[in-house]
């Protein structure tokens, strides 16, 4: 059941994915024409509705690249694909008419291609980088989309961005002056880039929302958040939620710097907050590994929703929380099920000093087996000295402590064989009691009453509870198919199970009697 988070409206975002450049050109080794052309089919998947696929002025290879993936829709699109039909198909330009006009010489064959032009409208950039007057910008800004909107027609669109927006606190109005001339020379989708991250986000949020208010309602307000503070997932989601309908992300975060807004935890926060999501959520997880395959950088363990990390509790408090909700699809210590993003892991329960009982209980079922709570709680400060000493334990290493102190466990007794002499209802024990070696007969209906008359001529009366016999899972490697008899047994008001493993089923029930014993019967 869905949390009852009620948006502040019904917008459906609009992803467009800014990978294919900004994400390309800050990679160490950038992708080559056919690594982009998997990167924009794999974004396709995922139901992004623009892509940013380039810089077309930037070099030839680039201009390639962008014409291609332009051409390469087109031929999807006639072929019925619905994505392709769909997808706005964009390549960047700065605001000067030769990187214009290249730029709609790659992407005009897509069916619907966007020029996004930018220029600086902050007073650092403008007095230091581009050394333009604010006068000269407006001229050059509009002058620039005009020319745009002049190739694009009917076909097109043209997008503005205001480069360093982020840095405008202090000449707000010259922005707005800006950014309407822009509207009216033709911009559809204004763009408010957070270029560099300083500030905390509502602050950026605030200036987001003064250009919602101050532009027509029919132009889609645009946000490209870069993350150098940590911050950029804020201040993306924040300002759709102030009327910001154009989310500008990157596939894993990749970007200059500190990367650009994690497409995946805007619209897992967004999904959460009860906003439409326009992707195929199921398709992330799937998306996140090829990327960092594709691009060579690995993702963080920790990153949000695909660290190795994401998923792992360690904490006693944290595991037990995780546990009692594991079957639920709102987790006590998770923000999602991670089915949503196709990852098919909730919960990953590790040891470490700092578990409780709840681990061990949840590992050493992951393996097949069943054992209480109590049991857990027995095995968890052994398990915790050992971590003490080793660290975080693997799975098979809390595996191999349960084998060692809860199967075929050995103390006072070791049983070595039983020979069955059938005709005479005889069974013949030969095993060793605190340390010396001893043989039985012992005439019985049946093996187990057998030994339990055994245990009571040697000293160890018990009662037996309850008796069950199966097949060890093929979960635990080193045993899977042997048999395993648990037998539950009690004594001096104590009770604990037996568990004996073996390929021979009388083996193990035999096996299963002396580990009972020697947990009940611990010292001398």
């Amino acid at each position: 059941m869905k949390d009852p988070v009620t948006p502040i409206e019904k917008r459906v975002p609009f992803f467009y994915d800014v990978t294919l450049r900004d994400g390309n050109q800050a990679l160490a080794q950038p992708w080559n024409n056919a690594q982009k052309e998997d990167v924009y089919l794999q974004l396709l998947k995922l139901g992004v509705q623009g892509v940013e696929v380039g810089f077309a002025a930037a070099s030839d290879m680039d201009f390639e690249s962008c014409m291609g993936i332009a051409k390469l829709t087109a031929s999807m699109a006639e072929n019925g694909d619905e994505s392709a039909q769909k997808v706005v198909v964009a390549s960047l330009a700065r605001c000067n008419r030769a990187d214009i006009q290249r730029a709609w010489d790659a992407v005009q064959y897509a069916p619907n291609p966007r020029i996004h032009v930018f220029l600086a409208t902050s007073k650092l950039s403008m007095e230091n980088v581009l050394h333009m007057t604010p006068e000269q910008v407006k001229e050059r800004a509009v002058d620039s989309v005009t020319f745009a909107k002049s190739l694009v027609g009917n076909k097109g669109d043209v997008e503005f961005s205001a480069e360093h927006f982020g840095d405008c606190l202090d000449n707000m109005d010259f922005v707005f002056d800006v950014l309407k001339a822009c509207v009216a020379a033709g911009a559809t989708t204004i763009n408010l880039p957070n270029t560099v991250e300083r500030y905390h986000p509502m602050l950026y949020v605030n200036q987001v929302k003064q250009v919602v208010d101050a532009l027509p309602k029919d132009i889609t307000i645009s946000v490209h958040c870069h993350n150098d503070l940590g911050m950029a997932t804020a201040a993306t989601v924040e300002s759709f939620f102030v009327g910001a309908t154009q989310l500008e992300v990157a596939l894993n975060g990749l970007g200059e710097r500190c990367g650009n807004t994690n497409a995946y935890e805007v619209a897992v926060a967004l999904f959460n907050s009860g906003v439409p999501s326009p992707l195929h959520m199921e398709k992330i997880y799937e998306t996140a590994l090829l990327v960092s395959h594709w691009s060579g950088v690995n993702i963080y363990s920790r990153a949000p929703l695909i660290g190795a990390e994401a998923v792992v509790h360690r904490s006693g408090i944290h595991q037990d929380g995780a546990s009692k909700t594991k079957n639920m699809k709102k987790g006590a210590y998770r923000p999602i099920d991670y089915s949503l993003i196709g990852r098919n892991e909730n919960d990953s329960i590790s040891f470490t000093s700092q578990s409780g009982r709840t681990a061990v209980y949840e590992i050493i079922s992951k393996y097949g087996y069943h054992l209480s709570l109590e049991e857990a709680a027995e095995l968890q400060p052994i398990l915790k000295s050992i971590s003490e000493k080793e660290g975080e334990l693997s799975a098979e290493r809390v595996l191999d402590v349960f084998r060692e102190r809860r199967c075929n466990v050995n103390g006072r007794l070791i049983f070595n064989n039983v020979e069955v002499i059938p005709a005479e209802n005889r069974f013949i024990f030969q095993f060793k009691k605190d340390g010396f070696a001893d043989n039985r007969s012992i005439t019985a209906e049946g093996p187990i009453e057998a030994c339990l008359i055994l245990m009571r001529e040697i000293g160890f009366p018990l009662e037996l509870i309850k008796y069950r016999q199966v097949v060890v899972s093929e979960k635990d490697p080193l045993w899977a198919g042997r048999g395993l008899s648990r037998i539950t047994l009690s004594a001096n008001g104590k009770t604990v199970e037996g568990r004996g493993i073996s390929s021979d089923t009388l083996k193990a029930n035999m096996r299963a009697i002396f580990s009972g014993v020697n947990l009940l019967y611990i010292a001398k």
